[in-house]
């Protein structure tokens, strides 16, 4: 089990709707942005991330997809030579 420590955040109410959670969803969103965001780095691979917030990889890609985060790190020239190889 991951160790978990518990981090209050005041945050404009104005924020709720714009999530797209209801407001008692809201702890559990914000770390899922924040290992989506982490992943979109390259500080955690996705793996990591869905093991460290709970998800199955599988529900965790969904995500990342639903955010338009890609779990493949190729720089443009080796997406090309991948594509022409």
């Amino acid at each position: 089990m991951t160790e978990k420590i518990k981090v209050a955040v005041e945050l404009p109410r104005q924020f709720v709707p714009l999530v797209g959670v209801r407001e008692d969803a809201l702890p559990t969103e914000i770390e899922k942005l924040l290992a989506l965001e982490l992943v979109r780095r390259g500080a955690l691979t996705y793996t990591k991330a869905a093991e460290l917030i709970g998800m199955s990889q599988a529900e965790f890609i969904a995500y990342l997809g639903a955010h338009q985060v890609s779990i493949f790190r190729l720089a443009p020239d080796e997406l090309r030579s991948e594509v022409e190889a």
